[in-house]
């Protein structure tokens, strides 16, 4: 893969793309300087690369603008297929086991980009190790922050490793990736500090999603995956955020962002026990694996090895995605993980 030096001068955003606002955000020069200023700062802001680096991610040609990369290169066809993962925590055995089974899955599926929705690990060792592993996976992979990294530890574990796996994508700075026949919106980490397992945890506002509102659009005819840890607020027991004590914990606001931008599929995590199911427009009606949709909203569930019990009753012992998008329709499939002994 090559490396991160600079590109030419390049275009910036087309102005469709941006309200003026958006485009007198702030501007850096290095992709270093950028991650320097916004080490502490999650959700990322709307900031630009002056001149845009280039990236070869995966054989395609892209151009990094700051909050936004995007692909130079497409192909013919109208399909993609992202591997989705959820909640790692740690690298046990089991885990490791999982992660490497999971990638061999995405690689024989012809898997474009994986998506690691949030709650990497629990401490900053474990972190950097599960970074590391993504990285060692060589497929463009974006990661969120969850509810339980501090904005500082996600920071440094990927600007460490930033030159070293060009296809690591931090979501909590890069907000839209314009892909090929997809486009993927992040809003990272969680909106209820409650939850936050470190003081330094990313929050995200009801500020964040009025600006994402009104200051994102569309880039072109490509349908949007919006990419968040948490869910947006559903109804019934089958919804993405339905949890163990019988009530829906999800966030009214993302739903808000969602109809705002009339967005058709989405990505979430962080209520593990609805992983490997996906609802429909409503947040309730679920989708069935393998069936074509116009609106899917999936949970990622977790590719930990730890038992987790499920809205279905049954234990999983880690569950791993691939979210396939055709043209205005998309399906989904999971592969669940068998229980593996601990290494002696």
């Amino acid at each position: 893969m090559p490396g991160l030096a600079l590109a030419p001068r390049l275009l910036l955003l087309s102005s469709t793309l941006l309200s003026p606002e958006a485009r007198q955000a702030g501007a850096y020069d290095t992709w270093q300087a950028y991650m320097n200023a916004n080490m502490l700062v999650c959700p990322g802001p709307f900031d630009m690369l002056e001149p845009p680096r280039p990236l070869v991610l995966a054989g395609k040609r892209y151009r990094h603008s700051g909050f936004e990369l995007a692909v130079e290169n497409k192909d013919r066809d109208t399909t993609v297929k992202l591997g989705v993962l959820g909640a790692p925590k740690d690298l046990t055995f089991g885990t490791r086991n999982n992660l490497e089974a999971a990638f061999a899955w995405f690689n024989d599926n012809d898997v474009e980009w994986v998506v690691v929705d949030g709650d990497l690990a629990t401490t900053e060792l474990s972190l950097e190790e599960v970074v590391e592993v993504l990285g060692q996976a060589a497929l463009p992979t974006l990661m969120l922050p969850g509810n339980w990294e501090s904005r500082a530890s996600f920071a440094r574990a990927y600007a460490a490793r930033a030159d070293k796996y060009p296809t690591l994508v931090n979501g909590a700075w890069v907000r839209r990736i314009v892909a090929d026949d997809v486009e993927l919106w992040t809003v990272p980490g969680y909106y209820d500090s409650r939850f936050a397992h470190t003081g330094t945890a990313c929050i995200y506002t009801e500020d964040d999603i009025k600006k994402m509102i009104k200051e994102l659009s569309p880039a072109g005819d490509a349908p949007v995956v919006l990419v968040s840890h948490g869910p947006p607020l559903g109804r019934g027991r089958r919804a993405l955020d339905y949890i163990h004590d019988k009530r829906n914990v999800g966030d009214p606001l993302l739903a808000k962002l969602i109809a705002a931008h009339d967005i058709p599929f989405g990505i979430f995590d962080h209520v593990l026990e609805a992983g490997g199911t996906a609802v429909g427009k409503d947040f309730a009606k679920p989708v069935k694996p393998k069936t074509w949709a116009t609106r899917l909203y999936l949970g990622a569930g977790t590719i930990s090895a730890d038992p987790w019990k499920m809205n279905d009753g049954q234990t999983r012992t880690g569950i791993a995605a691939i979210l396939t998008i055709k043209g205005k329709k998309a399906q989904f499939e999971v592969k669940t993980f068998a229980p593996r002994p601990e290494a002696p």
